[in-house]
């Protein structure tokens, strides 16, 4: 399937109906996401989460040939609220989530040398912890082990056999080693010690696993001030990495606690914000509208053509990484993808929007 696409996409654009789209859809807002850089072969075990700084160079290179106008969030939300004709061309902001070390370390450079501005949303709980995010690494290992099944010693909980043959066995055998280390002492030394078990088990040399690099660490405060030097600013991912759907109280308490602590490092008062994993509801609105934030990022792909207050908070955002390929990215801003999409709604009109 995707075989196919490509080539539609190659002959669209062969045919000038990428230029065509973006001639027609100029007006429209995008928004576009990545997450973390790549420090070794991140992007090959989760290239949705993790990117080159030279895939993202060549992106922004793309983008700045093509003459979209590349602005801070802030402005590309303010441009979405007014009139089509007062907005410069193809108006885009680029935007990362979560906070990972590697995106200071890797990407935002790469904005910087470009004079691109960004924003980072910023989730806290974890900038806070200062250590290697469990979830992400424990799946790395047990990717970059290949074994089917593994004897665990060492990780409490999480001792015994473990089946590793299927990519539900793997999910799950991840989810018991991660609240084991979870449940362990929140010190930096005790997650990384039951992370180097772990690797030892499933016998990944620890040189491989290279903690040493933050490849799956946060940011530190240093590099969080050291941002807005690269026309970076940080937005708000929530405190913990979870939209609570349904709970408008702890939605609110959530973001209160985000806020202040990205006011207390010694940034402006965020006021945007991004749901964790793309989850939302309608209660989200007027939690974001009382506590002054104008914008609310899903990760449902489409552009901007007109965003309301109450429709700024449900803004629509393509996610790039090293998963797609670079013509997908080209059909996506170029409004060609909008198009396609629009085009299969009317065909198959019980389609979800």
């Amino acid at each position: 399937m995707n075989k196919i696409k490509l080539t539609v996409f190659w002959l669209a654009r062969a045919l000038g109906l990428f230029a065509a789209c973006r001639r027609l859809t100029a007006a429209k807002v995008r928004i576009l996401c990545y997450h973390g850089g790549c420090l070794g072969d991140e992007s090959s075990y989760n290239p949705k989460l993790f990117c080159s700084s030279a895939m993202l160079a060549q992106r922004m290179q793309w983008l700045k040939r093509k003459g979209f106008t590349l602005v801070p969030l802030a402005e590309a939300a303010a441009s979405a609220r007014r009139p089509a004709a007062a907005r410069s061309a193809l108006t885009t902001a680029i935007t990362f989530d979560d906070g990972w070390y590697s995106t200071a370390s890797e990407l935002v450079p790469v904005l910087g040398k470009l004079g691109i501005p960004s924003s980072l949303y910023l989730c806290t709980s974890h900038y806070l912890e200062g250590w290697a995010i469990p979830s992400v690494a424990v799946r790395y290992l047990i990717w970059k082990s290949g074994l089917q099944s593994v004897q665990l010693h060492g990780l409490g909980s999480a001792d015994g056999s473990v089946e590793l043959g299927t990519p539900a066995q793997r999910n799950a055998a991840a989810n018991r080693i991660v609240a084991a280390i979870d449940a362990s002492l929140p010190q930096r030394d005790t997650k990384h010690a039951m992370l180097e078990q772990l690797a030892s088990c499933l016998k990944v040399p620890s040189s491989a696993l290279a903690l040493s690099t933050r490849r799956f660490e946060y940011m530190r405060e240093a590099q969080l001030l050291a941002l807005a030097e690269q026309g970076c600013t940080v937005e708000l991912h929530g405190h913990v990495h979870l939209y609570p759907a349904g709970d408008p109280a702890a939605f609110e308490a959530d973001l209160r606690q985000c806020s202040d602590t990205i006011v207390g490092a010694g940034l402006p008062r965020p006021t945007h914000y991004c749901y964790p994993s793309g989850n939302f509801d309608a209660a989200a609105s007027p939690v974001l509208e009382r506590l002054g934030v104008l914008t609310g990022t899903t990760c449902l792909p489409g552009l901007i053509t007109q965003a309301s207050a109450t429709q700024s908070h449900y803004l629509p955002r393509f996610l790039d990484g090293e998963s797609i390929a670079m013509l997908d990215f080209e059909a996506e801003m170029s409004g060609f993808s909008e198009l396609l999409r629009k085009l299969l709604r009317k065909a198959h009109p019980l389609q979800p929007a």
